[in-house]
């Protein structure tokens, strides 16, 4: 495990590789990094990454660097923030692994790339700058995060705190609301098969009916299952 963030330009990085984000589409997410090599690469770059055809969320793939300072220029979906409804932070560390394991199999040793969602329709920041280190962690790569901000500089240097329940909302369709010690919200899914834990960085006004009068309240056995699969899920 080796890796570094910095605010330098990413074509000034030295890398065997580096990542473009791209959406589904196949045009670039919004951040300044990802915009400055999709302008470097130019027609021939985007031409190339066409051939590649549809890349669904969370997927990977390898495409001809051209003029750009990299052997190869590696894709990646990651995915926008829904609400936390739809395992966006699940997806997030997929990304990276498949990622990861992308560079290996085509036997890289290093590759640069920006905080992949930092900047994409209100992802959360710290949450995306955490997951990146995270799984940068469990790679033998060495990776370089290109940071698009003195934002994500600062929270890659911060220590990260997983915040703490201090009180039951109440029960919506498959989950339940629990507010935490940060002002934010979490949801955590109901079903015993079900491990799913997200953040909610706003209040919903439609949870308050998990206290409606005609749904059959939670047990405290119950609320205190919940709490625990929250403490023992890394988000």
């Amino acid at each position: 495990m080796s890796y570094i963030v910095t605010r330098e330009d990413i074509l000034s990085l030295e890398a065997d590789a580096a990542v473009l984000g791209v959406e589904v589409s196949l045009t670039a997410t919004d951040a300044p990094s990802f915009r400055r090599l999709s302008e470097a690469g130019g027609d021939a770059l985007w031409d190339a990454i066409r051939r590649t055809g549809f890349l669904p969320v969370g997927s990977c793939a390898v495409t001809e660097a051209g003029i750009l300072p990299f052997r190869q220029l590696l894709l990646c979906a990651s995915p926008m923030w829904i609400e936390g409804k739809s395992n966006e932070l699940l997806i997030l560390h997929r990304c990276y692994q498949n990622l990861f394991a992308l560079a290996k199999e085509l036997g890289l040793e290093s590759l640069v790339t920006p905080f992949l969602s930092a900047n994409y329709y209100r992802f959360p920041r710290d949450e995306a700058v955490r997951i990146a280190l995270v799984e940068a962690e469990n790679t033998e790569l060495r990776v370089i995060f290109a940071a698009d901000s003195e934002e994500l500089l600062a929270l890659s240097r911060s220590k990260f705190r997983k915040p703490q329940i201090v009180s039951y909302i109440g029960w919506y369709r498959d989950h339940a609301i629990f507010e935490l010690d940060d002002g934010h919200f979490v949801r955590v899914d109901l079903r015993p098969e079900r491990r799913d834990v997200a953040p909610i960085p706003y209040f919903e006004a439609c949870y308050r009916v998990g206290n409606n009068p005609l749904q059959e309240p939670l047990s405290g056995t119950e609320i205190e299952r919940l709490k625990q699969i929250y403490a023992e899920t890394d988000w």
